[in-house]
């Protein structure tokens, strides 16, 4: 089983015709409510193309955390790891969505604040075989690492904008303690101050660290390991909301290399999960299946 760990929240998706300047008051177009979070995202996402997943986190015991934990379960994600507060309302995240699908994003944490270091325990991760650490802090991020090279599990994690807030030096030996890495090319370029080239993401693998995938937007991905690396063109869609777009392409990648799946083919069917995902609003609502993500590769090779 795979185990995705990190915040488990509700969206407000707010569709404007535009995103708003500093004191520019806009009008919502819609507005939809659907569950979220980076983990919750991912573990939906492994679920659709039918690897057995797990989630670990914090919710409110509220309406919003039941609804959560209820959608959860109706894509066949294991939650009996979950952990219900009652002093602390479920996470939520105010979502403005612009015409051409960019976004931006306000979150309250709530009952994700107490995800812990010392939550993530060899008994947590008990017969599973990849971690996946979203959206969290860099004590529970080296704790994910240990743990699971310690019970015998792989380790994946996205590394976020929130941590090239923190210390450089300390992010840059969290990378390389984990086996699967993923962020963009804007995080690349905070952390190691140089733009994501084949060459440049390659000389980055040591450690722990086995694969390093750079996203890259609409020019697609660069996937690194000691012996090879390689580009991956982005697939054109129209993009309706972007958000969970990276959630999607991580759960495709670890899906398809936990099935032993060649790099190259695993990196093309995570860039289309993506692609798949950003033609729904919210978080989830266009996370393929396996058969929809062939059925999407084939189509787009009978357009060329």
């Amino acid at each position: 089983m795979i185990c995705a760990i990190g915040n488990i929240n509700m969206d407000w998706i707010c569709k404007l015709s535009h995103l708003p300047t500093p004191d520019e008051k806009t009008n919502i177009q819609s507005l939809t409510i659907f569950p979220g979070g980076a983990a919750g995202n991912f573990a939906t996402s492994l679920a659709r193309l039918g690897s057995p997943v797990g989630i670990f986190g914090h919710i409110g015991d509220d309406a919003e955390g039941h609804e959560a934990i209820r959608t959860l379960q109706s894509e066949h994600v294991d939650t009996s790891r979950v952990i219900l507060e009652n002093d602390l309302p479920t996470g939520l995240v105010i979502i403005l969505v612009g015409e051409e699908g960019q976004t931006m994003k306000l979150r309250y944490r709530g009952a994700n604040t107490r995800l812990s270091p010392q939550d993530i325990t060899p008994a947590l991760l008990k017969d599973i075989q990849i971690t996946y650490a979203a959206s969290v802090s860099i004590p529970i991020a080296q704790q994910v690492a240990t743990v699971s090279q310690k019970v015998g599990a792989k380790s994946a994690i996205d590394v976020g904008e929130e941590l090239t807030k923190q210390s450089l030096d300390d992010v840059r030996d969290l990378i390389c303690s984990f086996s699967i890495v993923f962020m963009n090319q804007v995080v690349f370029e905070r952390i190691f101050k140089q733009n994501p080239t084949l060459s440049n993401v390659q000389a980055e693998i040591g450690g722990n660290l086995e694969v390093l995938n750079i996203t890259l937007g609409r020019k697609g991905s660069i996937t690194a390991t000691n012996t090879t690396v390689f580009k991956t063109p982005a697939f054109v869609v129209n993009a309706v909301d972007t958000t969970g777009a990276g959630d999607a392409f991580a759960a495709g990648f670890i899906h398809y290399f936990h099935q032993q799946t060649p790099l190259q083919e695993a990196a093309k069917r995570a860039a289309a999960c993506a692609a798949l995902q950003i033609t729904a609003p919210g978080g989830r609502a266009g996370l393929p299946t396996a058969q929809q993500v062939e059925a999407f590769i084939q189509t787009e090779k009978r357009k060329k």
